[in-house]
């Protein structure tokens, strides 16, 4: 790979790195702390490929071995990735797996507010999980509103959230389940309103119940993790 093409994969990877943080769509990704670092790794990318443009001039290309001059161009992967296929945020399919295996409490806000006994409790589908284990006294005959997306199995249907200490990668996945409802489709973002059923989710591992008595499609938020 000479100095030319060296210049374009990293301007490249620099543009793509670049894009995904000045756009909404580092949300897919990452955390929103890591935002800014991913922008300057692509500002740091892109001016690299200056730096190996500039040290090229009056330098003579040199003929390499055909195998070590073609893997630097697997690196062109991650930008096709990026500009043409762009994934969405993970869905059902990881929360399938995942499911409530995760300590709620690791992500949900460790100071217990109480819940309002008359309105509705909007609260992250972690923090309810996590309520249903160590605040049930708190918990029970109030109303609470969740926001996730939906996800199936034999059981029934869930309202499910990914959770998310960094990137993607180390995604955890919360779910309650819904009674008294007819399941919208799969991957559907949802807000449901209900109860708590009492005695579900008290252990980890186990998946706590709500009784809908609302249930209303929305589109997916700007941000999908908690």
């Amino acid at each position: 790979m000479n100095h030319t093409a060296r210049a374009l994969v990293l301007s490249a990877l620099g543009g793509v790195t670049f894009r995904i943080g000045v756009t909404d769509e580092w949300a897919n990704y990452v955390n929103d702390w890591m935002r800014w670092p991913l922008v300057v790794s692509g500002v740091l990318l892109i001016a690299l490929a200056f730096v190996v443009i500039l040290t090229s001039v009056g330098d003579h290309e040199h003929d390499h071995d055909r195998t070590s001059a073609f893997v630097p161009w697997l690196l062109v992967l991650p930008v096709v990735v990026g500009f043409v296929i762009q994934p969405p945020a993970l869905g059902a399919y990881v929360a399938d797996r995942r499911a409530n295996q995760a300590d709620a409490r690791t992500y949900a806000d460790p100071a217990v507010a109480p819940l309002s006994e008359t309105g509705e409790n909007e609260m992250p589908v972690s923090s309810f999980v996590a309520r249903a284990s160590y605040d049930r006294d708190g918990l029970a005959d109030v109303t609470v509103r969740l926001t996730g997306f939906v996800s199936t199995d034999s059981s029934g249907w869930y309202v499910t959230r990914l959770a998310i200490s960094c990137c993607a990668a180390d995604g955890a996945a919360f779910r309650v389940r819904i009674e008294a409802a007819d399941a919208p489709p799969e991957e559907q973002w949802v807000t449901v309103v209900g109860t708590w059923v009492e005695g579900t989710g008290t252990r980890l591992g186990d998946t706590p119940t709500i009784t809908a008595t609302e249930v209303a499609e929305v589109d997916e938020p700007k941000h999908p993790y908690e």
